[in-house]
């Protein structure tokens, strides 16, 4: 049976927003996989606003190489151009654990690269992430 906006707005969710994040990239960026969640936001399974489904957004800092750093450099520039979104490209998202576990396919929809970071002295960089339901 599929679920009508009323039964979300009448449902009440646990907190799994911090439980087991784990990220899966598409393939030729698999060394992006093993980067660390540091935290995350947007964790829901559905965001309802005035009686309606709106998209999310899930905000996440991590840590990664200067590898991985480059690598999120190229997928962003892959995925978002001027006129269109490029959604060839999906991150799976899983959060939450046992029948309250959660998993979503994204695009990388914002990407902020570490600021004023000295790479011969750093060896993991934080770097924040948005990604967007497809």
């Amino acid at each position: 049976m599929p679920l009508s906006v009323q039964s979300a707005i009448d449902t009440t969710f646990l907190d799994t927003a911090h439980f087991d994040v784990s990220l899966k990239f598409p393939s030729g960026f698999e060394d992006l996989d093993e980067m660390p969640v540091s935290d995350a936001d947007g964790l829901v399974p559905f965001v309802v606003v005035d009686g309606s489904l709106k998209t999310q957004e899930f905000g996440l800092t991590c840590l990664v190489t200067e590898r991985q750093e480059a690598l999120l450099r190229v997928l962003y520039a892959y995925t978002i151009h001027p006129a269109y979104v490029d959604q060839r490209y999906p991150i799976s998202i899983s959060w939450g654990h046992g029948s309250a576990s959660v998993t979503m396919d994204c695009y990388l929809a914002a990407y902020e690269p570490p600021t004023k970071v000295s790479y011969s002295s750093a060896e993991f960089l934080t770097v924040s992430l948005t990604l967007r339901p497809i």
